[in-house]
């Protein structure tokens, strides 16, 4: 890796633990150099705006993700055992990827909800992607027999995302100390409603 490209990915590093800790908003060009040890204009000359900047942050989150709580998936029993895996690692995230702060992610979407632009279409791809995922674990599951023939993969992919948004809003706004213990109930009652006798 060359130096630009590797001057390119510490900002990144540096954006996505910001983001995590001040949002996709608090992206801002001297604040993020300092923090990556650069002058403005030399951050500037990687992104040149704060847009390509908070775009590139999110490519990277997304990358972080996949890595850390999809991509071991392949690894495990086909079926239900792969949606528990999933949505533990997706607990622990983004701690688990050594990240400070809260779900960039969910924290974005209180920030975006109502604006318009590319970084909010990027992050409903994102987001539309990862239901994607979750709905063909629950196929998977449903064909191993492990959920029921008529559980339906869109449904259950809605209420895995709203538990797991509940989570965020539980955890990182209210601090409530029993957050992961609710959590996993609610996915665990999720889960017992669609198993086979």
């Amino acid at each position: 890796m060359g130096k630009g490209a590797t001057t390119r990915s510490h900002i990144l590093q540096c954006a996505v633990e910001t983001a995590c800790l001040d949002g996709f908003e608090g992206l801002n060009l001297q604040p993020l150099a300092d923090k990556a040890g650069l002058t403005k204009s030399g951050l500037y000359a990687h992104f040149g705006s704060k847009q390509s900047l908070q775009l590139a942050a999110l490519g990277r989150a997304a990358e972080l993700f996949q890595q850390t709580v999809v991509a071991p998936a392949k690894t495990e029993p086909a079926g239900l055992p792969r949606i528990e895996g999933v949505f533990d690692r997706w607990l622990q995230w983004p701690g688990s990827a050594g990240l400070p702060g809260s779900c960039p992610f969910f924290a974005a979407v209180h920030e975006l909800d109502d604006a318009q632009g590319p970084v909010r279409d990027r992050l409903v791809r994102l987001f539309r992607e990862f239901q994607q995922v979750a709905e063909q674990l629950v196929a998977s599951a449903v064909r191993h027999g492990h959920l029921r023939a008529e559980t339906n993969p869109t449904q259950f992919a809605h209420e895995l995302l709203g538990i797991r948004y509940a989570h965020h809003w539980s955890a990182s706004f209210m601090h409530d100390p029993n957050a992961h213990a609710r959590t996993r109930a609610a996915f665990a009652r999720l889960v017992g409603r669609g198993r086979t006798a």
